[in-house]
């Protein structure tokens, strides 16, 4: 076990205790938040124009730049940022004299209450982000000591000196006319320096056994097996399934030693495929800075599709990809957002079919990579014939709508409507002999 995972494993293991006092006061009979609010296609157009305006922010006089962020904008990024922890909810409020968040989390059932119920207060400042106080349940603490336990928290990640160069990333912080503006001074040297650091970060985790996503030599094999495959099939315009039936004939070949083994073969199976047709940033995920993975060309990766379409073969590998690295609430809601996000000008519109994809994929990853059934899942899916073996009945599913035909249609997407048709979705899914039947 390498150094690095067993430092992790104690700051696990000293958090708990260190942390006690002050988690046990948050835990209360009524939650502190009580409404959860609905992602819709106007949070999803705040949070991609505010991540415009950072890019693009003016500089100042001298030489900072400025962002100017809403109310609205916080509670935007609010909707997407808790909708991934299905029991949490979170609201903020801008006023002259700061901000005031709260953030509620629901447990289950115990002795010392139902939820975790957090508060703090940001003030206006001129030397950076000021933290007035902590509250957690009706205990109200000092934040003061915050500043220096994450600087110190980061040095001991990153490096000696990354707490105060990423504490110091904002210089000062003001209030006015409901907007909360923040001065920050991006320099070119220090992010150079930050994105050193992240990276060495990265790396100690992605080289680490015990933390890897998934061992970038075995999904090289499978890499390489795609690879031929195309060759084979000269990169014409072929279905998915071409390629899935023998990266899952290798995956039971080399899945000798047991239920473990199978799963593992399969999520590496399953991690060739998103890096070699989904989002060109997946690779990322289990690449090593090391060595050259993944390296070569990824012949025939433009021609497969799945119902005649290649964006369906991108949504079902890109989110079967992130079900393995973060989990299904993560993976669902980057796929929600995107479509929301695509019912707004310029984007392709709303599609029940592209949610569909992601929708299998994060079932295909879930059932493959699950030990009690990857033997079937290797039995199934090395002998597909045909697209119904693997992936839903998406006919009659309503897509490319605008932001006015999905509101005037769904509402939101919690609606019963919207809840319906996910509903017939989710039966599609098991439907297909890949993934029904258990």
């Amino acid at each position: 076990m390498g150094r690095f995972f067993i430092f992790l494993l104690v700051i696990l293991l000293l958090l708990p205790v260190g942390l006690a006092a002050l988690v046990l006061p948050a835990i209360e009979d009524e939650p502190l938040v009580s409404g959860k609010p609905v992602p819709n296609t106007e949070s999803a157009s705040r949070v991609r124009t505010l991540a415009h305006k950072f890019r693009n922010a003016q500089e100042t006089d001298a030489g900072k730049k400025e962002l100017a962020i809403t109310e609205q904008d916080l509670a935007s990024i609010i909707v997407f940022a808790v909708r991934s922890v299905p029991s949490a909810r979170a609201e903020a409020q801008i006023t002259p004299q700061g901000l005031e968040g709260r953030l509620t989390v629901g447990l289950p059932r115990t002795p010392l209450g139902r939820y975790v119920n957090l508060g703090f207060t940001i003030l206006p400042s001129e030397h950076g982000l000021e933290i007035e106080s902590v509250r957690f349940g009706q205990a109200e603490y000092s934040a003061r000591f915050l500043a220096p336990a994450m600087s110190h928290g980061l040095d001991l990640l990153l490096g000696s000196g990354s707490g105060e160069m990423l504490m110091g990333f904002v210089s000062s912080v003001r209030f006015k006319g409901g907007e909360m503006i923040l001065t920050y001074e991006p320099g070119q040297g220090r992010s150079e320096k930050l994105s050193d650091r992240m990276n060495t970060l990265f790396d100690k985790i992605k080289n680490n056994d015990q933390l890897r996503i998934a061992d970038p030599e075995t999904v090289q094999i499978y890499f390489r097996h795609l690879q031929e495959t195309a060759v084979q099939l000269r990169g014409g315009y072929v279905p998915l399934s071409k390629y899935i039936a023998p990266v899952f004939r290798l995956a039971a070949e080399r899945s000798k030693a047991g239920e473990d083994e199978a799963a593992t073969q399969n999520r590496a199976a399953i991690m060739a495929l998103a890096v070699y047709f989904g989002d060109q940033r997946m690779k990322a995920l289990v690449d090593s800075s090391t060595e050259n993975y993944f390296s070569g060309s990824r012949y025939g990766s433009h021609n497969v599709t799945i119902q005649g379409r290649h964006d369906l073969v991108q949504h079902y590998l890109t989110s079967a990809g992130l079900q393995l690295a973060a989990g299904v609430n993560v993976a669902n809601v980057i796929g929600e957002f995107k479509e929301i996000a695509d019912t707004l000008r310029g984007g392709s519109g709303f599609s029940f079919s592209d949610i569909a994809a992601d929708r299998a994929g994060v079932v295909l990853a879930q059932k493959a990579g699950d030990a009690k059934h990857a033997y079937r899942m290797q039995a199934v899916l090395s002998r597909v014939k045909q697209e119904s073996d693997y992936f839903p009945d998406i006919s009659g599913l309503p897509d490319n709508m605008t932001q006015a035909e999905f509101e005037s249609r769904y509402g939101n997407v919690d609606s019963a409507r919207y809840r319906s048709l996910m509903a017939d979705i989710e039966r599609r899914i098991a439907s297909v002999p890949a993934y029904g039947g258990e």
